[in-house]
């Protein structure tokens, strides 16, 4: 190994063999979370599945909500029901659309 691969962009090499192999290290270990990073937004249909549990996670959240405010206002389960029904379809929807356009 020539020392110019060793020179640093400042213009100075290492002095110590062991100060190179901590640097060398971190480099690769910097280099393998950069490619962990890469590969994880460059899986699409993982990515998909995370947003939409999310959306079906907040849609139960805010059906259970709607359920509960509803319950204590409103004398008539009918109405919530379909009220729920409707904000659970319109976040799938939103979510398929969504997914269409990418």
């Amino acid at each position: 190994m020539s020392s110019d691969t060793t020179t640093r962009a400042n213009g100075t090499a290492p002095q110590d063999p062991a100060q190179l192999k901590a640097e060398i290290a971190r480099t690769r270990e910097d280099l393998g979370q950069t490619a962990a990073a890469l590969a994880a937004k460059t899986d699409v249909k993982a990515r998909v599945r995370a947003k939409a549990s999310d959306v079906a996670v907040r849609t139960t959240a805010l059906a259970g909500t709607v359920r509960d405010r509803a319950a204590t206002t409103v004398r008539r389960p009918v109405p919530v029901a379909v009220i729920a029904a409707v904000a659970s379809a319109a976040m799938v929807a939103l979510v398929l659309i969504r997914r269409s356009r990418r």
